[in-house]
């Protein structure tokens, strides 16, 4: 059963937190190294990995939906 999240800044708060872990847990390494997900942007020296998982998360959901 699927329910609807109302509440974005929630939502946003539970991905962020989900994507530092995930990336904690990958050793800093980003989606693209662990799953061969593309890259949602230019890689550089500015660029940080849960950030990056965070965007590999919301694509997934709205891939399932």
């Amino acid at each position: 059963m699927k329910t609807q999240v109302r509440d974005t800044s929630t939502l946003t708060t539970a991905l962020e937190k989900a994507a530092k872990h995930i990336c904690t847990a990958r050793c800093g390494r980003c989606p693209h190294v662990v799953e061969q997900y593309p890259c949602p942007k230019e890689c550089n020296l500015d660029t940080i990995a849960w950030e990056c998982w965070m965007q590999f998360f919301l694509e997934g959901q709205s891939a399932s939906s």
